[in-house]
């Protein structure tokens, strides 16, 4: 029989005979303990214990009885279990390697999930991509894409899919942490030759008049927003200018006014254009922007 199985299954006969010699001792060691647990628990039947430590007795030899049978056999196996484990390890790993994209994937989605980073409907920016999220799934997150550039506010029209793996090696800005109210920054650069004062000064007061309905719902918003103890540090949500010198002979004015998160694009034009001496588009009010137009 062992001389046909090299032809029937292509084993060699000495691989063959150690299976067999490892086949049959596995086999005595089997007998031989169950052979002696048999013994011990007639001999403990005999005595004269009381029934409760008998029961007891019982299940230590049944259990010590398995523990012998469970570390011959793996000590008789030895050398197969090891072959075994250095191949299921390598498929593991192969698996890993095959899978790497779809675990992070999942390792990024409950990130974002345990993090509470962003919901649907949020306005987020990752890796220079903007949008508004309109799907979050646990391999992808789409968004509907706003801009270009950080200063338009408008969507392109373009659904972007985003793996989630992004958000485990990349920062996510959420737009509209506050839900309702922000505080946006209008970039404005003059000439440093000219009187950036007199625009300064201008450029406030037509803020002012523009959000001046903003500042108070601004404030709660963040205030809300805001961890505990923070509150009373965002105070500050009227309109304001800071300055920035970008390269010699110009000067930026940072103009920060609160406004809707869905029509700070809209409030900015309109500020814009009133500081450049234009009119505002025609049939558009203030404050007729919706959340669809953004």
């Amino acid at each position: 029989m062992l001389a046909l199985a090299p032809k029937l299954f292509g084993i060699s006969t000495k691989v063959l005979e150690k299976y067999a010699h490892d086949g049959l001792t596995s086999l005595l060691i089997v007998v031989a303990v169950l052979l002696l647990r048999s013994l011990a628990v007639r001999a403990l039947a005999r005595t004269r214990i009381d029934v409760a430590i008998q029961l007891r007795w019982r299940a230590q030899i049944r259990n010590a009885t398995l523990l012998i049978i469970v570390l011959g056999v793996t000590v008789v196996w030895a050398q197969e279990l090891r072959t075994v484990a250095i191949s299921v390890v390598a498929v593991a790993a192969a698996l890993v390697l095959a899978t790497k994209e779809l675990i992070m994937c999942l390792m990024g989605s409950m990130l974002r999930a345990s993090g509470s980073s962003f919901h649907v409907g949020d306005r987020i920016e990752v890796t220079g991509i903007r949008g508004d999220v309109v799907d979050i799934g646990p391999l992808t997150t789409t968004v509907l894409e706003v801009g270009p550039g950080l200063s338009i506010h408008q969507r392109s029209g373009r659904r972007v899919t985003l793996p989630n793996s992004l958000f485990l090696i990349h920062g996510v800005i959420n737009e509209t942490t506050s839900n309702a109210f922000v505080l946006h920054v209008l970039r404005v650069p003059l000439d440093t030759e000219g009187d950036w004062r007199e625009a300064e000064e201008r450029l406030v007061t037509i803020a002012q008049t523009h959000c001046a309905q903003y500042v108070e719902d601004t404030r709660r918003a963040l205030a809300q927003a805001s961890l505990v103890g923070l509150g009373q540090q965002l105070t500050r949500c009227e309109p304001v200018v800071y300055l920035e010198l970008p390269e010699p002979g110009r000067v930026e004015l940072l103009l920060r006014f609160p406004a809707p998160a869905r029509m700070r694009g809209r409030v900015a034009q309109q500020i814009l254009r009133e500081f450049l001496g234009a009119s505002p588009t025609p049939g558009e009010p203030p404050g007729s922007e919706t959340a669809a137009a953004e």
